[in-house]
């Protein structure tokens, strides 16, 4: 075809979004650590997938009108690195369509240029051999087809665009060294070549659909679901429940602290995900509301009606234990998320505008919240917001603690941020597949130690695992231990670390119960 219609255009966006839907699970796995964390194909897919939703149901008949509605809507619900990189891939496209009618191949190649030019723009320090890279050589070389075929069709410049994607990913661990000695490529890139796959079937008269009963139309009609289960038993198959789940709805949002699973579905019968949920434990809250209506999603944070404060702090947490940590230290606004789970950034906007304070400053607390954070201070207009970059648990204690009610916010800023470097921050947790990485042999459900970036031990037994990292960590500038436990590990176990870090190196250590999952213990050393 020499032109894609609006009708076109939205079922090719459908058939994009169910074929990541299809195989976000398979981009999880390729994270570069091998732990049970990776979540770039999950954070794609809810980035992407909310946004198609919202391009569907646009009654417009204008390309340009349904792709600022699919960009839009992006830039909100990003989450994660990867998912805001490709927020802003769309950006560059929908800015690109504006006021379009249809859209050419010239006007596709157009759009994906200036994707890349957004996308580039959007990160400080842009890293080759990831998703940046694969959006960039694929539009260059899909230009470089077109300006050699102008009169090509729509088809023709799509499967240019997409034969020139699967290239630079396979390129990716040549220009990655960490991707090549994991034998990966990178898994930001593999989304965005997912998506492009399902454009160019949709357009090749094979559309994809979603895998297993569900509907495709279920993305557009139907009910959104939110529940506060609360589980039987501490060693209820989480991973197990989120399979059965997703047979009757789409999981838009699922986390679990403690013994409490917080979940958001959207289904055609939410009958069978009350259902589904009550076979596991009790539902504590319930919330059933129609797509097609205008709602708000319910946030866990305490609203409080604070005028004239000057300051107050947002902060990501998982885990009712490190939730009161930060509570103690004068915390009193929160975002549910974490590894496995990254907030949006509507998310922090959501919260924002229900804070009465002339500062606002969000510590994310992972590295992979950090762009989102970012983006909604971008949003907000009305307030000075701050994103001090925590990367961990252990720092974002450590910046509440510098915050001075009697500063001004530049300098506050300025001795958070200071605080946060004389923290280093370990963690154990579980390894989901043999491999190696920086020398160390790693066998499937070893216990890593993982120091900063580095994967410094991997062992059968978690207390030796723990030993070990401690003892990369700890050096002659060490003063303060922070021990973090979290689910799985008892309270003696707790101290059987900390006599061994006060006995051996002679330090004070806190030791308190995250209640976090996937890592049993999360350590600061300051």
């Amino acid at each position: 075809m020499n032109a894609l219609n609006c009708r076109q255009f939205r079922e090719m966006l459908v058939s994009g979004a169910n074929n990541l839907a299809n195989q976000h699970e398979y981009i999880n796995t390729l994270n570069v650590f091998p732990v049970p964390d990776g979540d770039t194909g999950t954070n794609m897919n809810m980035t992407f997938g909310s946004g198609v939703r919202e391009a569907v149901k646009l009654p417009s008949e204008n390309i340009g009108e349904v792709s600022k509605a699919l960009g839009k809507n992006m830039l909100m619900s990003a989450r994660g690195n990867s998912g805001v990189i490709l927020s802003q891939i769309f950006k560059g496209i929908y800015r690109s369509l504006t006021d379009k009618q249809s859209a050419t191949a010239q006007d596709f190649c157009e759009a994906f240029e200036n994707a890349s030019r957004i996308a580039y723009k959007a990160v400080m320090k842009p890293v080759e051999g990831t998703i940046l890279t694969v959006i960039r050589e694929s539009s260059e070389d899909a230009s470089r087809f077109f300006k050699a075929n102008k009169k090509c069709t729509v088809e023709q410049y799509f499967q240019a665009l997409e034969e020139a994607a699967r290239k630079s990913l396979e390129h990716t661990p040549e220009l990655l060294p960490v991707l090549k000695e994991v034998g990966v490529v990178d898994s930001g890139g593999a989304g965005l070549v997912t998506i492009i796959e399902g454009f160019n079937a949709y357009l090749h008269g094979k559309p994809i659909a979603l895998a297993g009963a569900r509907e495709t139309k279920a993305a557009e009609k139907g009910y959104c679901v939110e529940v506060a289960l609360k589980v039987n038993n501490r060693d209820h198959d989480f991973d197990n429940f989120k399979n059965l789940l997703g047979r009757v709805g789409s999981i838009e949002n699922i986390v679990r602290e403690d013994d409490v699973i917080r979940l958001h579905v959207h289904t055609l019968k939410p009958g069978d995900v009350l259902n589904r949920c009550q076979k596991e434990g009790i539902l504590e809250t319930i919330k059933i509301e129609n797509i097609e209506v205008d709602h708000h999603v319910t946030l866990d944070y305490t609203e409080k009606e604070i005028e004239n404060v000057p300051y107050a702090i947002i902060s990501v947490v998982n885990g009712k234990g490190i939730e009161e940590m930060f509570r103690q230290a004068g915390v009193e606004y929160f975002v549910s998320g974490g590894q496995t789970m990254n907030p949006a950034a509507g998310d922090f906007v959501s919260v924002i505008k229900n804070i009465h304070a002339d500062t606002v400053f969000i510590l994310p607390n992972n590295s992979n919240i950090i762009l989102a954070a970012q983006r909604a201070r971008k949003v907000v207009k009305d307030r000075n917001v701050i994103v001090i970059e925590t990367k961990s648990i252990p720092q974002g204690l450590s910046a509440v603690l510098a915050l001075d009610v009697s500063a001004d916010p530049d300098s506050n800023a300025d001795n958070m941020r200071e605080a946060i470097k004389s923290v280093k921050t370990g963690s154990v947790t579980t390894a989901i597949k043999d491999t190696s990485f920086n020398n160390v042999a790693i066998h499937k459900d070893d216990y890593m130690g993982i120091f900063e970036k580095d994967i410094v031990v991997s062992s059968a037994d978690m207390m030796e695992a723990a030993r070990k990292l401690i003892d990369a960590m700890i050096d002659e500038d060490a003063s303060y231990v922070t021990l973090i436990y979290g689910l799985g590990v008892d309270e003696g176990q707790a101290h059987e670390i900390e006599k061994y870090i006060t006995d051996k190196y002679q330090l004070d250590c806190g030791v308190s119960s995250g209640g976090q999952d996937i890592y049993p213990f999360i350590i600061g050393v300051e």
